[in-house]
């Protein structure tokens, strides 16, 4: 009978812990750290005029809030709007609760860029990122609060490559 209790206890722990933290692994969750990202994400690729910079900042916290409030009219413009970048996909490779209001996840943003060369011809290259991006609760709301960079492929299409 003490095992049986045991066990019960352990089962009835474990269901707690795994229902505790559903909310920051749950893809229909309406308020969730994956979904707030994908968000961002979507929205940061579909930029169209200036004023659309609040919507932004909506997403972000901390140090990466204050440096897209520093940037000039024509940093954010190059960066958001004059730029030819196509959303492809975005993978969630991890997810890493912190604590309860703070949330690691490893991903990766796929996306064409169809820039300019030096020659002046329009370059298409297919450009991958993998990230690492903190994300905190505050006041019922996930924000991202820091991204950084963990590598860069850029894989160009139709270029010649001499050996």
């Amino acid at each position: 009978m003490f095992k049986r209790g045991r066990v019960l206890k352990s089962f009835l722990f474990i269901c707690l812990v795994i229902g505790n933290t559903s909310c920051f692994n749950s893809k229909d969750s309406e308020n969730s750290p994956k979904k707030r990202l994908a968000e961002y994400i979507s929205k940061s690729f579909s930029v169209k005029k200036l004023s659309e910079r609040d919507e932004l900042i909506e997403f972000l916290k901390g140090d990466v809030k204050n440096r897209l409030l520093s940037w000039s009219d024509e940093q954010f413009r190059e960066a958001f709007i004059d730029s030819k970048r196509e959303f492809l996909k975005l993978v969630i490779l991890e997810s890493k609760v912190i604590s309860e209001t703070e949330v690691e996840m490893t991903y990766e943003l796929i996306y064409l860029d169809r820039g300019r060369g030096i020659d002046g011809k329009e370059h298409l290259a297919k450009i991958t990122n993998k990230k690492l991006c903190q994300i905190v609760l505050d006041q019922n709301q996930w924000y991202i609060s820091d991204v950084k960079n963990i590598k860069e492929l850029i894989e160009h299409q139709n270029e010649l490559a001499l050996p």
